[in-house]
């Protein structure tokens, strides 16, 4: 979150920004059940919740070799940031963003 909140200029790449060891980051439409996502994902945990409070949520699930390292599920708003991507990123791609920041929310839009 605070490396997030804290970027500067208007391009980074997310491997430089998430502090921790991951292989996949996913993101999930509003009211996916826990059952669609462990789907998409491959493996079931304890770790995944279900989307089914409203839109315009962040949910983003960080994931290590088949665990869940990470789990983000919370308004822009409030958490004061937002990924935008289509389905899943992987570390391996070094996958870039565009950096905006609209009504105090950091918008990280990837750059396919």
């Amino acid at each position: 979150e605070n490396s997030i909140k804290s970027i500067e200029g208007d391009a980074i790449t997310l491997n430089d920004i998430v502090p921790f060891d991951w292989d996949v980051v996913y993101t999930f439409e509003p009211y996916s059940s826990k059952e669609s996502i462990e789907e998409i994902v491959g493996f079931k945990s304890a770790d995944i919740k279900e989307n089914n409070i409203n839109e315009g949520m962040v949910h983003l699930l960080f994931v290590k070799d088949e665990k869940v390292v990470a789990s983000i599920l919370g308004y822009s708003e409030n958490l004061g940031y937002r990924l935008d991507f289509s389905s899943k990123v992987t570390f391996s791609e070094n996958a870039q963003f565009n950096v905006t920041v609209s009504d105090d929310v950091v918008i990280l839009t990837h750059s396919k």
